[in-house]
């Protein structure tokens, strides 16, 4: 597959993802499965953010980047993404979610995603459509 279609269907895929969050947190009020369900689709779109650029560095030339750290603190350095400490939160969250699991601390990840997250994840997307 040729470099550039490979991260721009990734960006694809994101942008589906990111829908999917964007759909979930319309709602009022969320039972604990719902919240839950926020917070997959959450790590799914987090997980397609790193990756997608992660490619399209690649595709510009930065075949080292690897790996979710690196690659959000080139998205900073080259203006992709203002706040990288947000970014880095959310790194640190989403890795939380995934390996443990604690009801305080998934609340207060589902509260980060619906202040702060998704408006970051959303910034990606429009920066990266330009």
């Amino acid at each position: 597959m040729e470099k550039n279609a490979r991260w721009k269907e990734r960006f694809q895929s994101y942008c589906k993802a990111l829908l999917q969050l964007e759909t979930a947190l319309q709602q009022k009020h969320f039972s604990v499965l719902e919240k839950d369900g926020v917070i997959k689709r959450f790590e799914f779109t987090f997980e397609l953010a790193w990756k997608t650029l992660q490619d399209k560095f690649y595709h510009q030339g930065y075949i080292d980047i690897k790996g979710p750290k690196p690659v959000i603190k080139q998205a900073f350095h080259d203006g992709i993404i203002i706040d990288g400490q947000g970014w880095i939160d959310m790194l640190t969250d989403r890795n939380n979610s995934t390996h443990l699991y604690d009801e305080t601390a998934s609340l207060h990840i589902f509260d980060k995603i619906q202040i702060t997250y998704y408006k970051l994840l959303k910034e990606l997307q429009l920066n990266l459509e330009e």
